[in-house]
């Protein structure tokens, strides 16, 4: 936790990822606000105890973690900024904790990875059957997860990224995939009780643009913001565009609440 204030930004990342890419924005908010940052289980620093197959084989597992946390540390006023694979953890979060939560902010986002009848999702089931046996048989797959994240040449600038997914168990790999992958959160999108961000670059490996559209139709208060650069962590690899846009949508946010107050 750093920083103070009523409002709380509470930063979760994506699948084989840490609590690091939130950097920027804990120095770029710090002053405003109490900033969470964390490493969900099975990733980063997080005890290895604390990941468990049968916990962690469905997203829940990690929204129940998500709750806990919010409970545990006493968290009000949050705006979740949910990377990857947290955006639909905070979702779930929100949903039984509505009164914790004033905003969501997601990075990278997708109700459903796969595509489906009318459905862009920009994997089909071959693509994650090979990407899992990578997994399994503990061939290179962190280095197609490397450059499905960054989508560029890893520089030193992002070297970290690439480290961290290559410390990632392939055990934990293989199940958390699955649970992305295999996930479906379309039918949750309209029980969102608050104001939605969504946030993503043209050019991002995992999550094509038709996904943020969709995001930002279905979710019954939301606004769409195409980042510039490329790739799945753009609140990292280009913090300056993304804290400026995220500046407004709390500034906006504020407003709201005060006028509902």
């Amino acid at each position: 936790m750093t920083g103070s204030g009523e409002e709380t930004l509470l930063c979760a990342h994506g699948f084989c990822s840490h609590q690091g890419i939130f950097r920027h924005q804990v120095q770029g908010f710090k002053d405003t606000h109490r900033v969470v940052t964390y490493d969900l289980a099975g990733f980063g620093h997080s005890d290895p105890a604390l990941w468990q197959a049968d916990r962690h084989h469905q997203l829940d597992g990690y929204a129940a973690d998500m709750v806990r946390l919010i409970d545990d540390l006493d968290l009000r006023h949050i705006t979740l900024l949910g990377a990857s694979m947290s955006a639909m953890i905070g979702l779930l979060a929100s949903l039984q904790r509505p009164e914790r939560f004033g905003a969501l902010v997601f990075i990278g986002a997708s109700p459903r990875y796969l595509n489906a009848p009318m459905y862009l999702g920009g994997f089909e089931q071959p693509d994650v059957e090979a990407f899992y046996g990578l997994i399994d048989r503990q061939e290179s797959w962190q280095d197609a997860m490397t450059g499905m994240l960054l989508n560029q040449p890893v520089s030193l600038a992002l070297q970290e990224i690439a480290e961290r997914v290559q410390g990632v168990r392939s055990e934990v790999a293989g199940v958390v995939a699955r649970a992305i992958f295999e996930s479906d959160y379309r039918g949750l999108l309209d029980s969102a009780r608050h104001p939605v961000l969504v946030t993503q670059t043209r050019a991002d490996s995992a999550v094509p643009v038709e996904v943020g559209q969709y995001l930002s139709q279905r979710l019954p208060d939301a606004e769409l913001a195409f980042l510039p650069g490329v790739g799945h962590v753009p609140n990292f690899t280009e913090p300056e565009a993304f804290n400026r846009v995220l500046e407004r949508f709390l500034s906006r946010s504020t407003v709201r609440d005060l006028a509902l107050a």
